[in-house]
């Protein structure tokens, strides 16, 4: 189950966007609270999202062990849907603006004049309100249900995604934390690099990633 889950972990974990929010965050007033509410908001949008979904499942029969073949061309198809969202993302950054009001730069800027109950609410919203992590969340979801764990099963396995998927910034928020002075000199060249760089890497990943999708779903769909 967690090979299957491997590549929607990572599509999911690896976004520089995400990234230099909380670096941006950690320099607020309340930084460490700020940008941990951040991160919980998103964590909080997941379970929403797959308590959603996996009702969804559940209801229309998909989750039922004598439909395993079903469920398997269904996550077949979702990590298809999945490329062909990511190629978009990828012909989208690459098209998109690099300044200007509607730009992911001056997005970012904005989040310097939050507090943690507005910084809560972004991370909730960008995870809820994205199409792509709700094609990524029930991808999750239908792997899990694949698994034909017991309910507390899927839902521990489920929660534990959900934080990996955020792992890397709480990560940054640790460091933070503990060795101050040194984060955030680090932080400070990993924002600028990453800010410097951010259309490339993220061509580069949504790009990379829909390819592993695309092959995913052949692998699936011809077995």
């Amino acid at each position: 189950m967690w090979t299957d889950l491997a590549p929607v972990l990572l599509a999911m974990m690896i976004s520089p966007a995400r990234t230099l929010a909380v670096i941006i965050l950690l320099h607020t007033p309340r930084s460490t609270t700020t940008a941990l509410s951040y991160v919980l908001g998103m964590v909080s949008a997941m379970m929403v999202q797959g308590a959603a979904l996996g009702a969804a499942m559940s209801i229309v029969g998909l989750a039922a062990a004598d439909r395993s073949s079903e469920l398997s061309a269904f996550i077949g198809a979702l990590f298809l849907v999945g490329s062909i969202v990511l190629f978009a993302g990828a012909f989208k950054i690459a098209t998109a603006p690099a300044s200007g009001g509607g730009s992911l730069v001056s997005a970012l800027e904005r989040l310097e004049r939050v507090d943690s109950s507005g910084a809560y609410r972004i991370g909730f919203g960008w995870i809820f309100a994205s199409p792509k992590q709700w094609v990524f969340t029930l991808t999750a979801v239908a792997i899990i249900f694949e698994a034909q764990l017991q309910p507390l099963g899927s839902l521990a396995n489920y929660l534990l995604f959900a934080v990996l998927v955020q792992l890397a910034y709480f990560l940054i928020i640790g460091l933070y934390v503990i060795a101050k002075d040194w984060a955030s000199g680090v932080l400070d060249a990993m924002f600028g690099w990453t800010r410097a760089n951010l259309k490339t890497v993220a061509i580069g990943l949504f790009s990379g990633f829909g390819l592993v999708f695309l092959l995913k779903a052949v692998t699936i769909l011809s077995s």
